[in-house]
């Protein structure tokens, strides 16, 4: 644990927090494929990442109140009931850190600011990073293994009840292995949560494998939008792959967008549907757009389901995506979990 001079810290973090949206702008304005790591997949870009630490200082759980300006960096946690938790924190790094083996979450944040995790293993844990009622938080460039929830856990990320501007879900690599993984739900998560006009909350370029096997909770989905509510959300080129019941959805909320996504999964036992979108939040929904995705899908009977409405409104753009796609389990390379 390093704690850094005041002044110096909240200009580290600022500089962070202003880098992360503007390297997504200048991507979405070219709309090109931008992926989490230096390997090549079926699609033909690349994007290089850094690589986690080889090194790390072996150190207790932590929780950390009311505590402003810090560097959690290049810590190996394992055990205890959250292997890093923050209440009430602002302006914090959490970075280069190799967390797991929790009966609880990876990293939990509660209520707290300007949160940036960066370049961290989190592994066998119940969900990886849950954050409840924050504000800035950027979630980038890690790496997930083995959710083991149960519901309403088993998240590779979940946002619950955050909102405002700077909030982001980016260049992720997740991975859920039948068998290992003992209850994993949602990959990704917005539950309640709204980002603003011109800054929405962004999942953008992650990669996910693997996901739910067993229907404890219901059908979950790769990643989950608009859950019971929520606004100004973006789901953009991620790679979601044999994700459990659903690829990608939208379940209610307003001003939401999920577009250029690659879709596939292989007949599984509770595999079901490509995109799935719906209003199940009991409040009014709309101005959803869903749009340009490649999407294929097959049902645990063999028969390919790739786009379902059910019972709502058409969104904008439900044309332009493309079923019977031409793309399969390589859309991700063998490997994806490089770190340890």
């Amino acid at each position: 644990m390093k704690n850094l001079n005041s002044s110096r810290a909240a200009g580290v973090i600022k500089l962070l927090m202003m880098l992360a949206p503007l390297a997504f702008i200048t991507s979405c304005q070219r709309d090109a494929q931008v992926l989490p790591s230096s390997s090549t997949n079926a699609i033909g870009s690349t994007f290089t990442s850094k690589s986690l630490a080889t090194a790390y200082t072996v150190s207790a759980p932590i929780s950390y109140y009311n505590k402003s300006n810090i560097t959690i960096s290049g810590l190996s946690i394992t055990g205890g009931s959250n292997c890093i938790a923050l209440y009430n924190c602002t302006n914090v790094i959490i970075t280069n850190c190799s967390v797991g083996n929790s009966s609880g979450f990876g990293i939990m944040l509660n209520n707290c600011k300007n949160i940036y995790v960066q370049n961290c293993f989190i592994t066998n844990v119940k969900s990886g990073v849950h954050v409840y009622q924050g504000s800035g938080i950027a979630v980038n460039s890690n790496q997930f293994l083995n959710m083991n929830g149960p519901f309403p856990d088993g998240c590779f990320v979940q946002f619950a009840s955050v909102t405002g501007g700077g909030n982001r879900i980016m260049y992720n690599r997740c991975e859920n292995v039948v068998g290992i993984a003992q209850h994993p739900q949602d990959g990704i998560s917005l539950y309640k949560s709204s980002g603003i006009q011109g800054d929405s909350i962004m999942i953008y370029g992650n990669w996910l494998r693997g996901g739910q096997v067993q229907f404890d909770s219901g059908g979950a989905a790769g990643i989950v939008l608009g859950d019971l509510g929520g606004s100004y959300q973006v789901a953009r080129q991620n790679y979601v792959l044999n994700s459990g019941y659903v690829g990608m959805q939208v379940v209610g909320g307003s001003n939401i967008k999920m577009d250029h996504n690659f879709i596939y999964s292989s007949s599984t036992p509770v595999s079901n549907t490509g995109i799935n979108c719906g209003n199940y939040s009991g409040a009014s929904s709309y101005n959803i757009n869903i749009s340009y995705n490649q999407v294929k899908w097959y049902q645990k009977t063999g028969a390919e389901w790739d786009l379902w409405l059910d019972n709502v409104a058409t969104p904008t753009g439900w044309s332009t995506n493309i079923q019977k796609a031409n793309i399969s389990a390589s859309i991700l390379p063998a490997t994806i979990i490089t770190m340890q």
